[in-house]
């Protein structure tokens, strides 16, 4: 299946990033009682936003290795990019990775990669900096896979950072990464505006950056 897109233009932390996504996400919906078939990767939604923005306003990344999971457009992760960062885009639909490449090419990446996986059945075994989770801690049935993924997925010494437009669930979720491991927290809210938006234009995003402090898995 080809994939119809369309270019948008991304106001955040300041710039104006041109990004692609699905130009009719109606057309990319199979059984909508089935969560895998809602193309929620199709979209640059206000949490992807928000991260990009955060990464945008901090410092340069050159060095470090950043795994988007669940990544839909990379629109986070095209931001660590920019910043000089190695970034592999990692999403269980081939569709987003299309988006995703499309993206990085788009912002000439010199540095970025593709991984297929689903965290129900994840294999990949390399460790990262920075593991990037824009709103995607919120499917209860998935989330001890996710659990599993992250814990599994950071360096020691690296960082887990979630964004959300304040989901209770996501919120409990952090917490039990805390019960799991030491992390040393810090949290920011984002404003982000989304102007083509009919419903809803601005929003407030939480920001966790949960940085694992070496040696301290399975106090849970």
């Amino acid at each position: 299946m080809s994939l119809k897109k369309k270019l948008i233009r991304v106001r955040i932390g300041g710039k104006t990033l041109p990004i692609y996504v699905a130009a009719n996400m109606e057309e990319l919906v199979g059984d909508p009682a089935d969560p895998d078939q809602v193309p929620c990767w199709a979209e640059a939604w206000p949490a992807a936003r928000g991260l990009a923005a955060y990464f945008l306003q901090g410092p340069a990344l050159a060095g470090k290795s950043v795994l988007e999971l669940g990544a839909g457009v990379g629109l986070p992760g095209v931001a660590c990019g920019l910043l000089g960062a190695a970034v592999t885009f990692s999403d269980f639909q081939l569709l987003a990775l299309s988006l995703c490449e499309a993206n990085a090419r788009l912002h000439r990446l010199s540095r970025y990669r593709l991984l297929l996986a689903d965290w129900r059945h994840y294999r990949c075994s390399e460790r990262f900096d920075l593991v990037l989770a824009s709103d995607i801690a919120y499917e209860p049935r998935l989330l001890p896979y996710l659990k599993a993924v992250l814990l599994g997925a950071v360096k020691p010494g690296g960082s887990i950072c979630f964004s959300h437009p304040g989901r209770p669930v996501t919120f409990s979720f952090i917490q039990e990464l805390h019960a799991a491991a030491a992390f040393r927290e810090e949290r920011f809210l984002i404003p982000v505006s989304v102007p083509e938006d009919p419903v809803r234009t601005s929003y407030h995003i939480h920001i966790h950056r949960l940085q694992w402090i070496p040696g301290t898995y399975g106090r849970a």
